[in-house]
């Protein structure tokens, strides 16, 4: 691969996580590994780098835990590479393990760590099968003046010079088709359309989804104190099978604005999301 690996490691034997990781380096002079302990530490660890993580190895006994448990909860998020490491004997926890998503198994097995180097290489050959300069995300806030850009930082090349029209097109598609009374009717983290065509972007669909937030800086009573915001995801119409994938996306945009605490705060962390949702495409 062109960049160096970053690989996260979950083994709760200190031991083991660390004949592991000399290996891995021996293959791999600059890869980046990451070593967590529990679910938790996992999770986080992920969350903390964007999801920019090429292969996860996961130990099957932890703490408190199994590997399949965190590979089912990293499978709601993302589709990066799963290597589950299994006892001796345990060849039914790796047929689990599969059918739950994972990529590849080892058996830990006399020096089963010399077998780790080749496994990855062979997981993270997979390539994505959607272009990303062609796929965009936006914020845009929706309160009593209509709805106005929050944060949008590129818009496919073909259409960089109309950036300004497509914005604004696709903005007036959402407040057309959502009134503020129908939006009162839907909770936080709804996806409210999609897909749907943008006007202005030939063959482009949007996949949109709504979050109640604070916003005290509203003048008008009325909305004081409650804004929408409302995220758009937006792709070519062949891509249309991203949509089967939509549930990941939501669940970055869900684990984001669980520590939005005012619309202010959304332009701001909008590039962490941003970058945090292009990761997790990536691996679809």
């Amino acid at each position: 691969m062109a960049n160096p690996l970053k690989i996260l490691l979950c083994e709760d034997d200190t031991d083991i996580a660390f004949l592991i990781k000399i290996n891995i380096i021996k293959s791999y002079p600059e890869a980046e590994v990451f070593i967590t302990r529990t679910k938790e530490e996992t999770l986080q660890t992920l969350f903390d780098v964007k999801y920019d993580i090429d292969v996860i190895l996961l130990d099957y006994l932890l703490v408190n835990t199994t590997g399949l448990e965190i590979l089912e909860e990293i499978r709601q998020i993302t589709e990066i590479p799963v290597i589950i490491i299994t006892g001796q004997g345990s060849e039914e926890v790796a047929v689990n393990a599969m059918k739950l998503g994972a990529s590849d198994y080892i058996v830990k097995r006399g020096r089963f760590f010399n077998q780790i180097p080749g496994v990855i290489d062979k997981v993270t050959k997979i390539e994505s099968k959607y272009d990303l300069d062609k796929i965009f995300v936006s914020f845009y806030r929706f309160g009593e003046s209509g709805t106005d850009p929050i944060y949008i930082n590129k818009i496919p090349a073909e259409y960089e010079k109309v950036k300004e029209t497509v914005i604004l097109a696709l903005g007036v598609l959402l407040f057309t088709i959502y009134g503020m009374g129908e939006l009162d009717m839907l909770e936080s983290g709804s996806m409210i359309t999609g897909p749907v065509k943008i006007p202005k972007m030939k063959q482009y669909n949007a996949t949109s989804f709504l979050y109640v937030v604070s916003d005290e800086s509203q003048k008008d009573p009325r909305f004081r104190g409650k804004d929408y915001c409302i995220v758009a995801l937006g792709y070519p119409a062949e891509y249309s099978d991203l949509v089967y994938g939509i549930d990941k996306i939501r669940n970055i945009l869900n684990l984001f604005f669980e520590e939005v605490n005012d619309i202010s705060e959304v332009e701001d962390k909008a590039e962490d999301v941003e970058e945090q949702v292009y990761n997790v495409i990536r691996r679809f």
